[in-house]
């Protein structure tokens, strides 16, 4: 019998064979708590701990939720793309005021919940809020660590680009609203779905024909819902099956370049979920979320590299390279400065610290001015970022964004210069499932992320991009 079920029939492929049972049952005894003693750790949680759990705080929670359902989403997107800087100036101050108004609520939300990380990790005998959300994946506190201080060694490189950035614009100062703004706005892209398909396949031709093969007919065929139609989820997702074919939601449209590099991201998952559901038992399958970005990431730098050789103009070549700086930007240095607020918030409550809108915010800004560096201008209302990120109320996420960028950099470029061998241990990467801790099976592949190497792999390419960028320009 063929397919994923095969190893009914058989033994699991040997390759993954998972360690003894014992050995998760020994590594979480320590944290175990007996049912009695669980019950009291839930019985006794402080009240205003959670943002839903006391009368003030499911105020607080609820007008939370009315701020997010009042701002428009619009008025965020014009902020950060609008051409004209006035509009973009007018929106940006628009879209916080709301968030200052009600800053005294959503600090109180934020610390509630920063407080409650820290209670069930204190109450399960972790040593820290940061090594509990960790131990999961088996990660040690050394690899959130290396990221943070691989990133602030290569900020200078960052700050580079926010002032090649307010050259090209021809702007005299430089704000958060002016990030996004596509340097090159006027240069043409246009692929209709078969030709995107096309570009795609083309720019994976270093994974071999078996995985060409297998996504070509996925896309041609039923695998992805492709367009915008009315009454439609937004965005894009890839959703895997252990006995059936992956699923592909996208809103494709052919004149927005980024909507190829989605649906190559997007691509990368199905794949990975293929591969995995066909190599491992149903137990071991699925893979982790700190894997999951890698390979999907991994697809979109196959993919910049294939348009940027093929380039036909200066134009579109340096299109295409401020699109991947800033996607290296948003994803590995945006992400490890929320990683970082999140270290030093869940540090202080467990110091005994207050966390007050004064203190939160003061945290906010030392980090904006660290990593926007000393020519950007900070508007006030910046500071307020802290308490509309989502994620920050489910700490200790946001890292994996940037740790799988940088290990997909690394084993994308192990790929395309490597041989054989290279190609064979990412694809059993794909095979693994979460058959092995996540940093055992990203180093069978190839990349240790328990170093700093992959990390500064990739900003050293940020560096390099952006040093072309400014002579293309």
């Amino acid at each position: 019998m063929s397919g994923p079920i095969a190893w009914q029939n058989g033994s699991a492929p040997t390759p993954f064979s998972r360690p003894p049972k014992t050995r998760p049952t020994v590594r979480t005894k320590p944290f175990k708590l007996d049912t009695r003693t669980s019950q009291h750790v839930q019985v006794k949680q402080p009240a205003s701990f959670g943002p839903k759990s006391s009368p003030f705080q499911r105020k607080s929670w609820r007008a939370w939720c009315r701020i997010r359902a009042w701002l428009p989403t619009d008025l965020s997107w014009t902020a950060s793309i609008a051409t004209h800087g006035d509009v973009r100036r007018n929106a940006f101050h628009q879209y916080y005021a709301e968030f200052c108004a009600h800053e005294n609520t959503l600090a109180a939300t934020l610390a509630g919940s920063i407080h409650t990380d820290v209670y069930y990790a204190r109450a399960r005998n972790y040593p820290s809020a940061l090594e509990a959300s960790l131990f999961a994946d088996n990660v040690p506190t050394s690899v959130y660590d290396n990221l943070i201080a691989a990133v602030r060694e290569h900020l200078p490189s960052v700050h580079a680009y926010f002032e090649l950035r307010r050259r090209k614009m021809q702007i005299d100062e430089i704000h958060h609203y002016d990030t996004y703004v596509p340097i090159l706005s006027d240069v043409p892209s246009h692929h209709t779905w078969d030709q995107a398909v096309d570009v795609v396949l083309a720019s994976l031709e270093p994974l071999g024909e078996g995985y060409c093969q297998t996504l070509a007919k996925g896309l041609r065929g039923r695998w992805c819902d492709r367009y915008p139609n009315q009454g439609k989820q937004s965005g894009a997702f890839s959703c895997g099956t252990f006995d059936g074919d992956p699923y592909i939601l996208m809103n494709y449209k052919p004149d927005v370049l980024n909507d190829v590099f989605t649906l190559t991201h997007e691509a990368g998952h199905s794949m990975h979920s293929f591969y995995s559901a066909r190599s491992q038992p149903f137990q071991y399958y699925n893979y982790t979320i700190f894997v999951a970005e890698v390979a999907s990431t991994f697809n979109e730098q196959l993919l910049a590299d294939y348009l940027i050789r093929h380039a036909d103009s200066k134009s579109e070549r340096a299109a295409i390279i401020n699109h991947e700086i800033d996607s290296i930007r948003a994803t590995i240095v945006r992400q490890t400065m929320f990683a970082e607020f999140e270290k030093i918030t869940h540090a202080m409550a467990e110091a005994g610290e207050p966390l007050t809108v004064a203190s939160i915010k003061e945290v906010y800004h030392r980090l904006l001015q660290d990593y926007f560096g000393q020519n950007f201008v900070l508007d006030d209302e910046l500071q307020l970022e802290c308490f509309r990120i989502p994620h920050f109320y489910r700490a200790f996420y946001v890292y994996k964004y940037a740790t799988g960028l940088s290990a997909a950099i690394a084993l994308s470029q192990r790929v395309m210069k490597g041989g054989a061998d290279e190609l064979s241990q990412y694809l059993k990467f794909l095979q693994g499932g979460c058959s092995k801790d996540p940093l055992d099976l990203l180093r069978d592949a190839g990349v240790d992320m328990t170093r700093p190497e992959p990390v500064r792999t990739a900003l050293s390419r940020f560096a390099e991009l952006v040093q072309e960028l400014d002579t293309l320009l």
